[in-house]
């Protein structure tokens, strides 16, 4: 799997093409009346995780699939060096892993889940990523007689792309492919969103597509359509 094919829906989104270059002249201050107090201000997810949902093995599984799907090279950052698994470590660690947003009970009829065309899960996000990377690490043993992360980077490969193309499900049809693509959109969020969240560490991400970040005005370049600005990203992370 390459870089490019991994971020290349990500990064149609962002990327513009640069006609030339001008000296943009940036707003460094806003209306007093809108600043934010300390109290209100938001705290950045550190480097290590919020929760440490991810522990032991299941941190090393992650970090090998989120470096498989985003590698280093000439490019840029690999996933883990950008921060994606503290971001899914911070994710899961909230009302998101604690899938907050979804009904976890049982339907008050047997036949109703099928009768809606749903199928409901009685596992939250957390559980349900914790349960995925135990099954692939498993799994290489099975096949292997090691740790997914002690895999040859082919060997990582062809598991990832069997579950890709749902020849390795673990929990009923259809089972590997949507957790291959929880783990794709997870580690893609992880590359692109503010670095107030954990990943896109020192906006490796944003750089790469140049995505100029959490800018308080536009209006100034409101008219220089497809020009580059050369402005640099910035962060939601507050600055003293």
């Amino acid at each position: 799997m390459r870089r490019r094919d991994a971020l290349r829906s990500m990064g149609a989104l962002f990327a513009a093409a640069g006609l030339s270059k001008v000296g943009a002249v940036e707003l460094r201050s806003v209306p007093h009346e809108t600043a934010l107090s300390k109290e209100m201000l938001p705290s950045p997810v550190m480097s290590g995780g919020q929760g440490n949902v991810f522990k032991g093995q299941a941190r090393a599984t992650l970090t090998a699939v989120f470096d498989r799907l985003i590698p280093h090279d000439e490019l840029g950052a690999s996933a883990s060096e950008a921060g994606c698994v503290d971001f899914l470590d911070a994710q899961m660690n909230g009302p998101y892993g604690e899938s907050k947003d979804l009904y976890l009970d049982r339907p008050l009829r047997a036949d109703e889940s099928e009768l809606m065309g749903l199928t409901i899960s009685l596992r939250t996000r957390r559980d349900y990523m914790l349960a995925g990377l135990e099954f692939l690490d498993s799994h290489a043993r099975k096949q292997h007689s090691r740790a997914f992360a002690e895999l040859a980077g082919e060997q990582m490969d062809t598991i990832l792309v069997a579950m890709e193309e749902g020849h390795l499900d673990w929990e009923g049809a259809g089972s590997g492919s949507r957790l291959f693509e929880f783990l794709l959109m997870s580690v893609r969020e992880g590359y692109f969103a503010d670095p107030l969240y954990g990943g896109n560490r020192n906006m490796v991400g944003w750089k790469l597509v140049g995505f100029p970040g959490a800018r308080y005005d536009y209006r100034q370049y409101i008219d220089r359509r497809g020009q580059n600005l050369g402005l640099e990203p910035i962060s939601l992370i507050p600055v003293n």
